[in-house]
């Protein structure tokens, strides 16, 4: 019995179902097979290692599923064909990494196509590009497990792309995005609640410190304290 964990079930549980469906850095193929199963998904299984890819094999064969859910060896979504599939799950992975993959991509977006995206980083980069390149965080999801914080985003491709978005635009919801803030869970006042202690801790370590380099990160770390407090008492 494979055992998905809260994060990826949510991810599974984000996909549309009857869709062809790239799940990019697979790993183990878990999420893969459980959307051939559970959401009568066709999937292209990527990983850019053979290792990892070869044991995505085993474990699709062994669940006899290699009729729903293809592997191939793939550096993003280089072997995917534009037009080829209907959704795109990224998830295990670093923000940078994510968002040059689908920069270098792009031309395998396309318009009212789903991203289900789950950055292991640098979640402000992640909400920035993807407003630059015209894609729609329509819901997220703010998660604990194992220790750890996740945010799942589950986007849609704008219906022009690419499109030229002003930077005062995209920067506008970089650090909680729209849909939280206005749908706040639990979770994710836990999770302002985490992050404003962290802040604090940093605030007074910087303050400590006298050099330039210091007293600019000073600075930014207490205007996102002062946004996280402001957005934490609006939504009580």
């Amino acid at each position: 019995m494979r055992e998905l964990g809260t994060r990826l079930q949510a991810i599974v549980d984000y996909v549309k179902p009857d869709q062809r469906v790239a799940d990019v850095g697979c790993d183990h193929a878990y999420v893969s097979m459980e959307l051939a199963e559970k959401k009568n998904c066709t999937v292209i299984a990527t990983d850019i290692n053979e290792g990892p890819l070869k044991t995505a094999a085993e474990n699709i064969y062994g669940e006899r599923l290699e009729k729903k859910v293809e592997t191939r060896l793939s550096n993003g979504l280089e072997a995917i064909e534009p037009g080829e599939v209907d959704a795109i799950v990224i998830a295990g992975m670093g923000g940078h990494l994510i968002t040059d993959i689908l920069r270098d991509g792009a031309d395998r977006l396309r318009p009212g196509m789903q991203l289900v995206l789950s950055p292991q980083s640098d979640l402000r980069l992640v909400r920035y590009s993807l407003r630059k390149q015209n894609i729609f965080i329509e819901s997220e999801m703010c998660l604990s497990e194992g220790g750890k914080w996740y945010f799942i985003l589950n986007c849609t491709v704008g219906m022009s792309l690419p499109m030229g978005v002003p930077d005062e635009v995209a920067k506008k919801d970089m650090n909680y995005g729209s849909y939280l803030p206005e749908h706040p869970t639990e979770e994710f006042r836990a999770f302002l609640d985490w992050e404003a202690r962290g802040f604090d801790v940093l605030i007074k370590d910087l303050k400590k410190q006298r050099t330039p380099a210091a007293r600019a990160r000073l600075g930014s770390l207490e205007k996102q304290l002062d946004e996280n407090r402001r957005l934490r008492e609006a939504i009580g």
